[in-house]
This record gives C-alpha cells, sequence and structure tokens, in this order.
C-alpha cells in the first residue's frame, strides 16, 4: 500500500479519461486522442512536488464487454460484502487472456486500493447502457466520485448528476481543458472527502501546490525581466567592410538588420522555453508573430500597437519619462514618421563604425548617433520596444497559466491579453518607461530590475487564477 493516494480514472471510451488524467497531473505527455480505445493498457501518471507523489492517477481502458462481465459476476449468487471477493475471482479467472483483457485492465488498481473517478460526458443524454459499468464499479467497494466532463456542452449534466447520485458517494462537474488552478485545487478536497484516511495528505498537498504556484510565479517574472534585459541590451558586432563600395550600403543593411532579427527572435524564444518547461509543457507552440526590427519602423503598423502602446499613447509616456533624442525628432514631426526615428537611431547607429567614412555620416539623418569607432549595430533605442517585450512575454505567460495540460492545440494568445500595455494607467505606463530605462542603464542588479520582477509578479498574480 503506497503512502500517497492512488486513484484509477475509469469509464467509457472516450469520454475524457486521458484529459482529466493529463490536467490533474500536469503532464502534457500524456496520450490523448479523439479516436475511441486510444488508452488500451493501464498508464500510471503522479503529480509530484519536489520529488515527492501527491498523489497518482492510473489512466484505464473503456469497458468494453461491460454486460458480459456483470453477467460473469452475477453467475454466483453473492451478499454484498462478498462482492469485492467476486470481483477479485473474476480478475484471476480471466488475467492473461483476451476474452475480458480491458475490464481486467480497468479492475486491477481498483481491487489493488486505488479509488474511483469515473468520467462521464455531460454534453450527452444519459443512457441506462452507464448503469452496467456503474454497478460493476460498485462491486467493487472501492470508494467512487463521478466526474462529468462537459465536453460538448453541458445540456444533459443535471439529468447525469441525479442518475450518479445513486451510485457514487461524490459528483463533480469538471472540465479539463479549462479548469482554473483554484477548481484543481477544489478537486483535490474533493479527493480527500473521498479517501478520508489521507485527507491530511491532501490538505498539506493543496497548501504546499499554493506555495509551489507562489515560487513559480516568482521564478516566471525573474526569467521575463531577465529575457527583456537581453533584448533591449543586445548588440551585435561586425567586422568592418571598409572595402565594400560606398553603394553596397543599401544591400549590406537588410542582411545585417535580418541578423540581427534572428537574434532578437531566439533570444525571446529561450525566455519562452524557459518559462514552458517551468510550467511543465513540453510540446508547446504558441501562435505569436516574430519579433521584428525593421530599418524604418517597429515590427508592423498593425503589430506596432498591437503588443505595446499606439503612437498618442508612447508620446505621452515618453514625455513623461523624458523623451528620448530620436524621439524628440519624431515629436517634431508630428509623429507622422511613426517614431521611425527613434528605431532607425537605435538600429542603424553603429554602422557608421563599419565603414569608417565620414561619407556614411553625411548620408544619414541629423538626429541619428554617429560613431566611427564602433562595429555595433544595436541596442534598440525606440521607448516603445520595452512595452512589446514586456506586453509579448505577458501575455505568453498569461496563456500558460491559464492552459491546461490536456490541451493539445497551439497555444492561443487572447487579443484582450496581447493589449493589456495599452490598458495600464499613464502614470504606471511612465512609471514603467523610467524603469526600463533603468534596467538598460543598471543592468539585472539594480533597483529597477527588482522593481520590474515584482510588477511582473503582481500582473501573473492578478491573471493568473483565472
Amino acid at each position: 500500500m503506497s503512502d500517497y493516494p492512488v486513484f484509477a480514472v475509469v469509464g467509457h471510451p472516450n469520454k475524457g479519461k486521458s484529459s482529466v488524467v493529463a490536467a490533474l497531473t500536469q503532464n502534457d505527455q500524456v496520450k490523448i486522442s479523439p479516436v475511441s480505445g486510444t488508452t488500451r493498457v493501464s498508464q500510471r501518471f503522479a503529480l509530484r512536488l519536489d520529488n515527492r507523489t501527491v498523489f497518482e492517477l492510473v489512466d484505464t481502458p473503456g469497458f468494453q464487454r461491460a454486460n458480459q462481465c456483470l453477467a460473469w459476476l452475477n453467475e454466483e449468487p453473492v451478499s454484498a460484502d462478498q462482492r469485492p471477493v467476486r470481483v477479485n475471482a473474476f480478475l484471476q479467472a480471466f488475467s492473461g487472456q483476451r476474452r475480458f483483457i480491458d475490464e481486467v485492465e480497468l479492475l486491477t488498481p481498483i481491487m489493488q486500493g486505488a479509488g474511483i473517478i469515473y468520467v462521464i460526458d455531460g454534453s450527452l443524454p444519459y443512457s441506462p447502457e452507464y448503469e452496467t459499468e456503474m454497478e460493476i464499479l460498485r462491486w467493487t467497494g472501492s470508494p467512487r466520485l463521478a466526474l462529468i466532463n462537459p465536453i460538448g456542452g453541458d445540456l444533459y449534466v443535471e439529468q447525469w448528476q441525479q442518475a450518479l447520485n445513486q451510485y457514487f458517494s461524490l459528483v463533480r462537474v469538471f472540465d479539463p481543458l479549462h479548469a482554473s488552478f483554484d477548481q484543481h485545487l477544489q478537486l483535490l478536497r474533493t479527493f480527500g472527502q473521498l479517501d478520508t484516511q489521507k485527507t491530511a495528505l491532501f490538505d498539506d498537498a493543496i497548501e504546499e501546490l499554493e506555495h509551489y504556484r507562489q515560487l513559480k510565479l516568482q521564478q516566471a517574472a525573474r526569467i521575463i525581466v531577465e529575457t527583456l534585459h537581453g533584448l533591449i541590451t543586445f548588440q551585435q558586432s561586425s567586422s568592418p567592410f571598409e572595402q565594400l563600395a560606398r553603394d553596397q550600403l543599401t544591400a549590406i543593411l537588410p542582411d545585417e538588420v535580418s541578423r540581427f532579427n534572428q537574434k532578437l527572435n531566439q533570444m525571446e524564444r529561450d525566455g519562452q522555453q524557459q518559462l514552458e518547461a517551468l510550467f511543465l509543457y513540453h510540446h508547446l507552440e504558441p501562435e505569436i508573430a516574430r519579433l521584428e526590427v525593421h530599418q524604418t519602423e517597429l515590427m508592423d503598423l498593425s503589430q506596432w500597437s498591437f503588443w505595446g502602446l499606439d503612437k498618442k499613447q508612447l508620446v505621452l509616456v515618453s514625455a513623461g519619462a523624458g523623451a528620448a533624442l530620436g524621439l524628440l525628432a519624431d515629436a517634431g514631426l508630428g509623429g507622422a514618421s511613426l517614431m521611425t526615428g527613434a528605431v532607425s537611431g537605435g538600429v542603424i547607429g553603429g554602422l557608421s563604425g563599419w565603414f569608417g567614412l565620414d561619407w556614411l555620416k553625411d548620408k544619414l539623418p541629423a538626429w541619428m548617433p554617429f560613431n566611427k569607432e564602433t562595429h555595433l549595430l544595436g541596442p534598440v533605442s525606440d521607448p516603445n520596444f520595452s512595452f512589446v517585450v514586456l506586453g509579448r512575454a505577458l501575455s505568453h505567460a498569461r496563456a500558460m497559466l491559464v492552459r491546461s495540460h490536456a490541451d493539445q492545440n497551439k497555444l492561443a494568445i487572447n487579443p484582450e491579453q496581447a493589449n493589456a500595455m495599452q490598458s495600464l494607467a499613464l502614470k504606471e505606463q511612465v512609471r514603467l518607461l523610467k524603469q526600463c530605462r533603468q534596467l538598460q542603464n543598471d543592468g539585472l542588479q539594480g533597483k529597477a530590475a527588482e522593481k520590474l520582477r515584482a510588477w511582473v509578479y503582481g500582473q501573473l498574480v492578478d491573471r493568473g487564477r483565472g
């Protein structure tokens, strides 16, 4: 007998048993398929914290010959207290045979002491055919919980609740694809009610899970700020190209900016993958546009305000925080350049060092930095760049926090989450811009980094329990 609770997840084929297992054990590697009978042998999955098993779920095959199984059990009349003995006799009679291979796989962990979690689809009408399965489970004498999984809606949930109450100690509605963290904790409390001998274990597990979640959010905030610092301070060095003709600048620049963009995307994706690993996701593919800086603008017109601030907001925020040289040039143009001055100033500012030629300086706008000594591209000095990076990072993190490990689709970003930076109060936007500039100057050990980590943590806590 294990010192942690074990539950067998059982039910009719294709009713979401594996999805329940994946969601509750936070394991996106549980095999889930819309094809009936994907699970053919029992598989065990544990929720573990710090190398300690909190509980274990056994993903079992569905009933295939429930009527024949119950008929065999009834061949010999037995009293209620002897029904578990009769079920064990069934296992002994058919173990290793093909006739009842699925029923043997399903009932074995139960008769070894596992509690029962019976999963049904609440979007389909109740049918008496399920009573055979439920009656077999009642014969085992094990503690039983029924989960109504509204796979396609909750039209028949009430009907199911009335029927299930006659066979199960507890009945709960649980959507493994959309259940929040708080709903997971509530279900764990229900498990504690089901197995009263181990209620204290579940109480401890819930407290530990909440603490564990807090630590993960703090670590996530650290990863996001570290990634932000890396992106806003990134510089790309290159060899001098004095041997190239002056008219080659137009041909050279796109290649260098493309290489710069590739590195930005790699750095951002590295940060995303650290977060995905932190929250135990192994196969995520986020649906998010590439982070890209052009010679003339940051990303493109639609992405400019989608992740960061729109033109009007950015002018107000930058004015409150102290405008950068490039931004002042744009303000003088009434915003018509869409802040391209600040972007170009940050991205192309070091190119003059590649050539060491006064000719290049003459070709650049007056507001663009010029330095003969360096051979660097970047960092991006556009004030909106920090907001874009933060907006993308928070959108990615929040999408994970409300995502079930049973969801095998691409990681979709809610448009409302993507526009989170625009919804902040002006005072908060100004403070963030100042802190991002301080982060760029003082690094990850400065006070700005600490304040940004606290702010990101607060954003994740506020949105992460949904």
